[in-house]
């Protein structure tokens, strides 16, 4: 016995001195896998964030960029195999996969939370807040976006007729008309790509209605296509571009005929065909590329899209990808921690290539080229934002049917109901 015991002993203690110089393998930090649509310029720029929170936090993590993200993530989930966090496109594809039990709640109150509520109030408003959350629980980290309520001008041209940026629809009629009476056409739409007006539509209609019949036009279908808002609100967008002869670059057949870009185009060239267009901050991209001599801010701007009815404001119409987590751990924690604070959004904003606008708003407007400075300044402001109704709504309703509607509204006004019971006839069949 006494034998056994004193051969033992020595093998304990080598296991002991063992054990406690080398860390357990349940001590070594979790790589945290992670899936985007972005490659590219976009992924470049996401790389920068996730390399710095890997060199301050010693986390490592695996990215993977897929275009096909969407159908790749579903299939993941039902197999079981989800990564820890993915950025969605839609805050309806967030919904879906909260109220299916997939989703890891980032904010619920409690004290383990992923993102402390002092962190999520510190640098986002009510309104990315609200965007992310279902059911009382905070699940979708806005992670960039950008604005679809930019209407674009030239100050020169609207000092050269004595107007002013315009603060209400009514006073963008009465710049149309001013630049009328200067002989000048006000407006070029690029109308050949039928997304353009369903922007259009977006924003007359949220700052007409506010956003809960917006998103129970597009969302649920509980208002109808034909429903009277919705009438009144296509009426105020045919006013901005009747008479067309008039207002319209290119008149009817050129609206229809031309692009998004080349619309844009038609305003910053030598001999402008129209003087004022409407899309989203995105635009400043191809003006710096297609006019790189204009300088921004001073040879072209935006102003905010004119609210319509004063109750409601001008709410920010718009687009971005939302960050979620699949899994709950320390590591997860404390990246998500990190994409919500000053630190990433600051450097994801200036990063070398794929820099984005965030709507977090401790980031310096500094770090911003004058025109994203001004779109940043928007977005962390807005009381309301609503996404792209366009891309919220089934596919059969916000892509074919809303196109042709809108462009069959722009050939002939004057039977816009029969486009918007057509419009309505695809809408019941597809929700």
């Amino acid at each position: 016995m006494r034998r056994g015991v004193w051969i033992l002993l020595p093998l304990l203690v080598l296991g002991l001195l063992a054990a406690a110089g080398t860390p357990p393998a349940a001590a070594q930090s979790k790589t945290i896998s992670i899936l985007a649509t972005w490659g590219g310029d976009e992924e470049a720029g996401f790389r920068e964030v996730l390399d710095a929170f890997s060199k301050q936090s010693g986390i490592a993590y695996s990215y993977e960029g897929n275009r096909d993200s969407t159908v790749v993530l579903k299939s993941r989930v039902a197999a079981n195999n989800a990564p820890d966090i993915s950025i969605l496109p839609r805050p309806g594809e967030v919904a879906a996969y909260a109220r299916q039990g997939s989703l890891v709640p980032l904010n619920q109150g409690a004290a383990d939370d992923l993102i402390p509520t002092s962190v999520l109030n510190a640098g986002y408003g009510k309104a990315w807040i609200d965007l992310g959350t279902v059911d009382g629980k905070f699940y979708g980290l806005i992670a960039k976006a950008n604005s679809k309520s930019t209407f674009w001008y030239k100050p020169a041209s609207l000092r050269a007729v004595g107007g002013k940026i315009p603060n209400t629809w009514d006073d963008l009629l009465a710049l149309e008309d001013r630049y009328i009476k200067a002989g000048k056409t006000p407006l070029s739409i690029g109308a050949q790509d039928g997304w353009t007006l369903t922007d259009w539509f977006e924003n007359i209609y949220v700052r007409m209605v506010g956003p809960d019949p917006y998103m129970k036009l597009h969302v649920t279908h509980e208002v109808k296509w034909t429903d009277p808002t919705v009438v009144a609100a296509i009426q105020k967008f045919i006013q901005v571009f009747t008479p067309p002869d008039k207002k319209l670059a290119g008149g009817v057949s050129g609206t229809l005929s031309t692009g998004f870009i080349d619309a844009f185009n038609l305003v910053l060239k030598p001999n402008p065909a129209a003087e004022l267009y409407y899309e989203g901050g995105f635009m400043s991209s191809f003006a710096a590329q297609n006019f790189p001599k204009l300088e921004p801010g001073r040879d072209y701007d935006f102003f905010d899209f004119p609210s319509v009815d004063p109750k409601w404001g001008k709410p920010v119409v718009g687009g971005g990808d939302l960050a979620v987590a699949f899994t709950k751990g320390p590591e997860v924690g404390k990246l998500m921690q990190w994409l919500a604070g000053k630190q990433a959004n600051t450097i994801w904003a200036s990063a070398k290539k794929g820099s984005v606008v965030s709507p977090n708003k401790l980031v310096p407007l500094s770090v911003y080229p004058r025109l994203k400075a001004q779109e940043a300044r928007q977005l962390t402001s807005a009381a309301i934002f609503v996404f792209d109704g366009s891309d919220l709504a089934p596919a059969a309703v916000g892509g074919d049917a809303e196109f042709t509607a809108l462009q069959q509204i722009i050939k002939d006004p004057d039977h816009y109901m029969d486009a918007l019971q057509q419009l309505e006839d695809v809408a019941a069949r597809s929700y």
